[in-house]
């Protein structure tokens, strides 16, 4: 395994991780980090987070939700 694979195992299995462990994702996962692997440049992925919020891995935010108090 490369360099490039072992950084996109890594994200990927944050991702899993962060999303509480979905079983059936591993191909959503692993296309969110191969695109986070890329966005780096091609670098080894050392400047990366050690942990990826979801939201941060896919470029998108949930909506507010209104209080429910």
């Amino acid at each position: 395994m490369n360099s490039k694979e072992r950084v996109i195992r890594k994200l990927a299995h944050q991702i899993w991780e962060a999303e509480g462990r979905p079983d059936g994702q591993a191909s959503k996962h692993w296309e969110r980090a191969n695109i986070l692997a890329s966005e780096a440049n091609g670098s080894d992925g050392a400047h990366l987070k050690s942990s990826i919020d979801p939201s941060e891995a896919s470029g998108t935010t949930e909506p507010v939700q209104p209080d429910q108090t």
